[in-house]
């Protein structure tokens, strides 16, 4: 018997389903286009078990999670893309992570999120797929957005105004406790 595939979230045994090694390969039928999770089509395919609405759940959460092109994770992912050598072995060189680390600290991502960017566009090269492709494009939005600098809501002066005033309510409080 060929290998078992399940839904994540499900328990193991529970809706498994066989699948010919070969009609995944080929990528033909139904059933192998939806574990795949690449299935547009609203139909589901006998005795896997999936909810219609699970699927249409999944497609509005691709839908919102993509990207515009000027967002900072897809800037990255497009710089990373450029700076791959060697074909599908996607190396990127010491210098060239440093570089693009200190471009993502200046577009407001975290080391860790850049570093997740970075490994996505990778992988998807090292598999043999465009690194800026159909699977990138799918999980560089699971990366925390870009940090967005917020302006101040008050100016500095009536900041230190009202830790002038909150200090000096403090301290009357504090005399008077003293001397009571």
């Amino acid at each position: 018997m060929g290998p078992s595939l399940r839904l994540v979230g499900t328990p193991r045994g529970v809706g498994a389903t066989a699948l010919h090694p070969g009609n995944i390969r080929q990528g033909g039928g139904n059933a192998a286009r939806l574990v795949a999770g690449i299935s547009t089509e609203p139909a589901v395919a006998p005795g896997l078990g999936v909810d219609p609405r699970e699927l249409e759940v999944a497609r509005m959460n691709r839908r919102a999670a993509s990207l515009d092109a000027a967002d900072a994770r897809w800037v990255l992912a497009c710089r990373v893309a450029v700076s791959l050598e060697g074909g599908r072995a996607a190396i990127l060189r010491p210098e060239a992570r440093d570089r693009l680390l200190v471009q993502a600290d200046r577009m407001g991502l975290r080391a860790f999120d850049a570093n997740l960017i970075i490994a996505i566009v990778q992988d998807s090269a090292r598999c043999g797929l465009e690194p800026l492709g159909l699977p990138t494009a799918e999980r560089v939005p699971l990366v925390r957005p870009a940090h967005t600098a917020r302006p101040a809501d008050l100016p500095m002066l009536a900041r230190l105004g009202i830790a002038m005033a909150v200090g000096a309510t403090l301290a009357a409080v504090a005399i008077r406790w003293i001397l009571a």
